[in-house]
């Protein structure tokens, strides 16, 4: 890979003050890197069970590859080292070669089979490290290119462009794998990946200087004090070649109430919750250590962490991050069987409904949300915004406690229009969900500290995701025993307490940079 001319300064000269043509325009680089963000992702977290199933594996096997996306949960504990070694524009470039270089390599496994399950899962582990790595670059990238009104403004642009990734690898890609074989298809995959990774080398824009090279890093990472990360590492490894390792885990207390029945992922769930419960313990203690050293002493790694828990008011904004898609994340978790038991709703009738006019009703919220919030701050429109997302799952609540939900497609042909009132239902619900996105997705840019941009977008990235899969641990057991009316009452509960943090959590009016900070227009470096 050649070396880049010297890159600009952040917050000074990104792609809005470079050439001007498609290439390096904002629309098209937007889109283009999530929507390659989004693929690997779905590759990892959509085709892999699908892949798994067809090679014949066992049910626990299947359930085990949740453990695909542990490093999207994790991905906070190697973000600073994305900030603090060269730019993030070769960190995206570098991981998106080698993410198709590893694709090859499972295209070619694949050919032999169940026998290369254990190989096979072992590639997926590492896909999904080098794609949360990828998402972390991305991000940073993002930050660093475009400031705060256009990152509001193209909010749309990188939610659209991802879900499109996602629905091309769970639609078409895996279609495709079905009719021409898994090793073709992935070394179909592996080339369009290699298309993204082209054009990203050819004309994404320079937009930093980068940092200490890559053979700094090599001695970070080789170094006693990254023995821990070795080592979770290699429990991770284990556990994706000794399945039974894991699969024992539902047997050892499957005689208990709620959590006799759980599946792996289950078990992951309530792991990731207990981890959460600690962290928040300890941290308060640890951050008041970590504050008693001088500046000058912190490593990079360290002061990452610590600029972010400084913040003022960094508990309400961890609160305000993990509790947001609460009730989001439970309404999704059980709509469709809720649509499909109760409503009766056929399988592709929600296809349509679902995922072709209620995506772009999510994607049409998303652009508009982002181009108002960018004109007109996000204090204006984010209790609207919130209040589309998390009322609507009130009307679930209201089908639900109908006498005979049924009766809504009681005249359907099995055609859409026969049932128009449950389509409406899930496009209005879709879009309030993109308008929620629009505020989410701004707030996060927004706590992330100009200094450490791409390792603090690791942070509240991760914590988002908590919430889902804690829905996907406790939503069937809840359903189970108070029904789907109260079900979905209680995903609008749910949203109340995240909803009550807007009033204390700070940057709704944009974040104002420390006077120390490299971007600040007092800082002498300027």
């Amino acid at each position: 890979m050649s070396t880049p001319s010297p890159e600009p300064r952040p917050g000074h000269h990104g792609p809005k003050d470079g050439p001007k043509d498609g290439h390096r325009n904002p629309h098209v680089w937007v889109s283009s890197t999530y929507f390659g963000q989004g693929f690997p992702y779905a590759v990892v977290n959509n085709m892999a069970e699908i892949l798994f199933k067809e090679l014949g594996a066992s049910l626990q096997v299947i359930g085990l590859t949740s453990l695909f996306h542990l490093p999207w949960n994790l991905k906070f504990l190697w973000g600073p080292l994305v900030d603090g070694f060269e730019s993030k524009r070769r960190w995206l470039l570098a991981t998106e070669w080698i993410i198709v270089a590893l694709l090859v390599a499972l295209a070619l496994l694949v050919a032999g089979g169940g026998q290369a399950m254990a190989p096979i899962a072992l590639g997926f582990l590492v896909l999904g490290l080098l794609s949360a790595t990828h998402d972390i670059a991305i991000d940073g990238y993002y930050l660093e290119a475009l400031d705060e009104v256009e990152q509001s403004r193209f909010v749309g642009n990188r939610v659209s462009a991802y879900k499109v990734a996602v629905l091309v690898v769970g639609g078409p890609l895996v279609a495709l794998c079905a009719l021409v074989g898994w090793t073709v298809g992935l070394a179909l995959t592996a080339l369009i990946m290699a298309g993204l990774a082209t054009y990203h080398l050819f004309f994404l824009p320079p937009v930093e200087t980068p940092r200490r090279p890559w053979t700094a890093l090599a001695a970070a990472v080789f170094s006693p004090r990254a023995l821990p990360l070795f080592a979770a590492a290699l429990l991770l490894v284990v556990l994706e070649l000794r399945w039974a390792v894991g699969t024992s885990l539902q047997f050892w207390f499957r005689d208990l109430p709620w959590v006799g029945g759980l599946s792996a992922g289950g078990w992951i769930g309530l792991t990731l919750l207990l981890g959460l419960g600690l962290t928040a313990a300890v941290t308060p203690a640890l951050v008041r250590r970590l504050k008693q050293k001088p500046k000058q002493e912190r490593s990079d790694y360290v002061a990452n962490f610590v600029s972010f828990l400084e913040q003022p008011k960094v508990g309400l904004i961890l609160g305000f991050v993990l509790l947001f898609r609460t009730g989001e994340s439970f309404l999704h978790k059980m709509r469709w069987p809720f649509l499909d038991d109760v409503v009766g709703l056929p399988l592709e009738v929600y296809g349509v409904a679902s995922g072709t006019i209620g995506v772009l009703a999510s994607f049409a919220a998303i652009l508009i949300g982002g181009r108002l919030i960018a004109r007109d701050g996000l204090r204006k429109w984010i209790w609207p915004f919130v209040l589309a997302q998390n009322i609507l799952n009130l009307l679930y609540m209201g089908v639900a406690a109908l006498p005979d939900p049924m009766l809504l497609g009681a005249h359907a042909d099995g055609s859409l229009l026969g049932w128009l009132p449950v389509t409406v239902l899930i496009t209005l619900e879709s879009a309030g969900a993109g308008l929620g996105t629009a505020v989410f997705m701004v707030y996060l840019m927004r706590t992330c500290d100009p200094a450490h941009k791409a390792g603090h977008m690791a942070i509240v990235t991760a914590l988002m995701s908590v919430s889902f899969t804690l829905a996907g641990v406790f939503s069937g057991y809840l359903v189970e025993e108070i029904g789907f009316e109260s079900y979905f009452g209680f995903t609008f509960l749910a949203t109340i307490p995240g909803m009550l943090l807007i009033f204390f959590i700070p940057y709704l009016d944009g974040r104002t940079l420390p006077s120390d900070s490299p971007d600040s227009p007092d800082s002498p470096e300027q």
